[in-house]
């Protein structure tokens, strides 16, 4: 670190410009350089920088220099609601708020989106909790959900062709649960009538014709055959197994007696017969052998034509039947997909005819066995009508909210079970629609940070959005024996996503798809401009609450309380917050404490109370941080004066709740070249807002200071005891004063804080939170006692966001506390300094008995050391 020599003061007074003696207070400051003398100068080898000296005292400064500043009235400092805007004794004599208010821009919007049904027309519905948004899009779909464009039932059902990809079936509204109603009479009919048909009279003559015709014929055959083997000595008969079965067998005929193998080994071991009899015979059965397989194939050939034309006819005889009862069917529903529909279950009944009488014929009588009725599920399976949209009750456009949505939800899916083998399968029937496709021809509502958390939700959805086609599919497919595809359906719903504005923009920017999805930006102002009309209407919905929640009614003065309440949360005079969540949540909270009181009404002693009933249940850590401030573990002075050290303001929130409190903020300067140094960016505790800041300090310093040559410094920033994040740029005028200070050697009073944003040409810019910060330096006075001269300075622009509580109110009333609105650098640094801060001279310089004029001149001693230490 680098040391200078500085100048003799008119009072006799030297120090030395370091580190550690820029943030002694002001009179320890004196103190010390009185005590060091001259001596400690005339120790240090001359250097050409003891030709120019830093300029550090504070002389006199003759009052008539210093320009007055008008502090803010107690007027100034609260605003109430005027007697004439609540002209009523209690709210129930208003009529009560039937409609949305303040948000006539989001209402405009959401209806042209609800309005075009043209693809991309979605609608992003944008603004902070509390806004009404989820009321204000139910409340505007419900107008509109009578003009129902085309509604649908939607069906899966069997495909014979390809099982694995069901057919999907859509139907005018209504007619889904008609068709599937309409199938399973069939089927009740077809079940209870294959089994009679096989019954009656006339069918089974007809069986009975076919089977006497082959058995004919099959006699014939064999008959034909036995008389050509009689002559050469065998005859035709049948051979039994050993399992039981017969089968054709020709036998020779030994004195006109059939013997088979066997008996003819034995006849031959009995010497009944020679052996050459028996090579004779067996000779001859070879050659007659191949005769009898011959006869075996004619004879199987005659039975396949047997089963073949009883098929036909038990075929043709059920076809008519199926024709008959698929009819009316047919004629409800002449389409084609329906036709090739009915086209399968026809042939796929016929061809499993055999199955279907067995099994129906087994139910009928009685019969319990479970293969048989496994079977029977195997089989009405294939012709169940899987509804999985029926709209057969609604009459006006689906409006759906998908609180929590999952891919199964929101999508559909499909279900897995076990089969009789005990593994996981899937078909047609276990399909399920999701809310997209259920809210078809409608609207459905969800909330973006839902979509947006799980990627697979946001991706799906956008290929519904930009292709219209919904794929019903289950994400986990593992373990599973066999997987469908079902059938694409097209589908036109309107999405409605309630987002935060920020998200929309990144959106807009990231994604280049998404401006073709959402065209339909709905924007929820949290604040309107407050007038006689929106308190009036802030009344009728205090009306409307009460009815609803059986809450107690407000007179004027606890609706008027409530109403200050909003104009205070909307941090401006000329607003009034549209979170109306929150203004409900107040007036629940004083009904509670009047109706635990005996209360008949509201009044502002209730809501006043609720107010400070949330504050406590809030402040905690408030709390704590006053009693450390107080107990002077948290360093911050509220009285003296001292260089480089600011009472800068901050905000803290818990929940709804926020609060203020000073922070100490210090500088130190020394040669060199590193310019400002932010603490708490070097430790990446800074937010970039806060960085942007203090490098703006840079600029402006220039623009002040560096007209006629460069400046060369070092100096750091820190917010002490801070060991959180920081952000924001409301300290920026705080921190050039710090520097001011620490560089002039001009002490910054501390009975004052002060809170402001800065640009690079020293205008003061507004902030947010000024009742927040004012409060918080107000309490730390309080705790360690008015003095009476304390007080904040502020950005002028924030005057008329000024509404605090009735205890400043009356301290300021009293001149026991301050509050001075700011416009520029200069006026920042008069009333924290109480010293002229100086007008540029032609000559590009500023007046030595001035802020800037000691600046100025201790920046070129800084720069002229800096350049001698390089």
């Amino acid at each position: 670190m680098h040391t200078v020599n500085y100048a003799e003061l008119p009072i006799g007074k030297q120090t030395r410009l370091t580190e550690t003696n820029y943030c002694e207070d002001n009179s320890d400051y004196q103190k010390s350089n009185m005590a060091k003398k001259n001596s400690d100068v005339s120790k240090k080898t001359p250097t050409t920088a003891s030709k120019k000296r830093l300029k550090t005292a504070k002389p006199a400064v003759p009052v008539a220099m210093l320009r007055k500043f008008v502090p803010l009235t107690a007027a100034d400092a609260q605003w109430v609601c005027p007697t004439k805007w609540v002209k009523f004794k209690t709210t129930r004599e208003l009529i009560p708020l039937n409609k949305i208010v303040g948000q006539d821009r989001a209402i405009e919007a959401i209806r042209l989106g609800a309005q075009i049904r043209s693809q991309g027309y979605n609608i992003w519905a944008s603004g902070v909790v509390g806004t009404g948004r989820m009321t204000t899009v139910r409340q505007i779909l419900d107008e509109h959900k009578h003009l129902v464009e085309e509604l649908y039932d939607f069906a899966y059902v069997y495909n014979f062709k390809q099982p694995e990809c069901p057919v999907l079936l859509r139907f005018d509204v209504g007619e889904g649960r008609v068709f599937k109603e309409m199938m399973s009479d069939c089927f009740t009919v077809i079940k209870r009538r294959i089994p009679m048909l096989f019954d009656e009279e006339q069918f089974q003559s007809k069986r009975k014709e076919i089977i006497q015709r082959y058995q004919t014929l099959e006699q014939d055959l064999l008959q034909e055959y036995d008389a050509k083997l009689r002559p050469v000595g065998f005859v035709l008969g049948q051979l039994q197994e050993e399992d039981g079965t017969t089968r054709s067998e020709i036998f020779p005929l030994v004195d006109g007696k059939p013997l088979s193998p066997d008996e003819l080994d034995e006849l031959l071991a009995k010497g009944g017969i020679t052996l050459k009899e028996v090579e004779k015979i067996r000779k001859k059965y070879a050659i007659h052998r191949d005769e009898l397989n011959d006869l075996g194939r004619r004879s199987l050939r005659l039975m396949t034509n047997f089963k073949r034309e009883l098929s036909k006819h038990d075929r043709v005889a059920v076809e008519i039947l199926l024709n008959a009862v698929l009819s009316d069917v047919r004629h409800s529903f002449p389409r084609e997909r329906v036709e090739q529909y009915l086209l399968g279950v026809t042939a796929f009944l016929l061809r499993h005819l055999e199955e279907y009488v067995k099994a129906y014929s087994a139910q009928q009588a009685g019969v319990v066995d479970p293969v048989a009725d496994e079977q029977i599920k195997v089989l009405e399976r294939k012709h169940y009508v899987n509804l999985i949209v029926d709209n057969y009750d609604t009459k006006t456009a689906p409006i759906l909210v998908e609180t929590s949505p999952t891919f199964a939800s929101l999508f559909g899916t499909i279900e897995k079970r076990m089969d009789s083998s005990g593994f996981v399968v899937s078909d047609f029937t276990n399909i399920r629609a999701g809310s997209l496709l259920r809210a078809d021809g409608g609207y459905i509502v969800l909330n973006a940070m839902d979509l947006l958390a799980d990627a697979t939700l946001w991706n799906a959805l956008k290929k519904v959005l930009l292709y219209n086609r919904l794929e019903i599919q289950s994400p986990e497919n593992q373990m599973q024996l066999n997987q469908i595809n079902p059938e694409w359906i097209k589908v036109n719903v309107k999405v409605i996503l309630l987002g935060d504005p920020s998200i929309y923009d990144a959106l807009w920017a990231a994604d280049e798809d998404f401006h073709k999805m959402f065209k339909v930006h709905s924007q929820f102002d949290d604040t309107a401009k407050l007038s006689v009309t929106m308190v009036q209407n802030y009344c009728r919905f205090f009306h409307r609450l009460a009815q609803e929640e059986s809450l107690l009614h407000c007179n004027a003065s606890g609706a008027s309380a409530i109403v200050e309440w909003a104009v205070a949360y909307s941090e401006s005079k000329s607003k009034i917050s549209l979170q109306f969540s929150y203004v409900a949540d107040v007036f629940r909270e004083a009904s509670h404490f009047a109706k635990i009181n005996g209360g008949k009404i509201v009044t502002r002693t209730h809501v006043l109370h609720a107010l400070e009933q949330r504050r406590w249940r809030s402040n905690s850590v408030d709390i704590q941080m006053r009693e450390e401030i107080t107990k002077g573990t948290l360093l911050i002075d509220v009285k003296g004066e001292r260089v480089g050290q600011i009472n800068g303001l901050t905000v803290y929130e818990a929940g709804i709740v926020a609060y203020g409190k000073p922070s100490r903020i210090t500088a130190t300067v020394s040669a060199g070249n590193a310019g400002i140094v932010n603490i708490e960016r070097e430790v990446d505790m800074s937010g970039a807002i806060h960085s942007k800041g203090v490098l703006i300090l840079s600029g402006l310093l220039r623009s002040l200071f560096s007209r006629s040559q460069p400046i060369s410094f070092t100096a750091s920033i820190a917010f002490e005891q801070s060991y959180g994040g920081i952000d924001g740029d409301s300290a920026s005028v705080a921190e050039i004063l710090i520097l001011l200070s620490a560089i002039s050697n001009i002490p910054i009073r501390q009975d004052f804080a002060i809170t402001g944003s800065i640009n690079q040409k020293g205008d003061v810019q507004p902030i947010g939170g000024v009742n927040e910060k004012i409060t918080g330096f107000f309490e730390v006075c309080m705790d360690r006692g008015l003095t009476g001269t304390q007080g904040v300075a502020i950005p002028y622009q924030n005057v008329s966001d000024i509404m605090l509580r009735d205890e400043i109110v009356e301290a300021i009333r009293k001149k026991k506390f301050f509050i001075y609105p700011i416009t520029t650098l200069e006026d920042a640094v008069e009333i924290m300094m109480r010293y002229p801060a100086g007008e540029i001279g032609t000559d590009s310089t500023f007046p030595e008995d001035t802020v800037y004029g000691k600046v100025q001149h201790n920046l070129d001693v800084l720069h002229e050391a800096s350049r001698n230490a390089k």
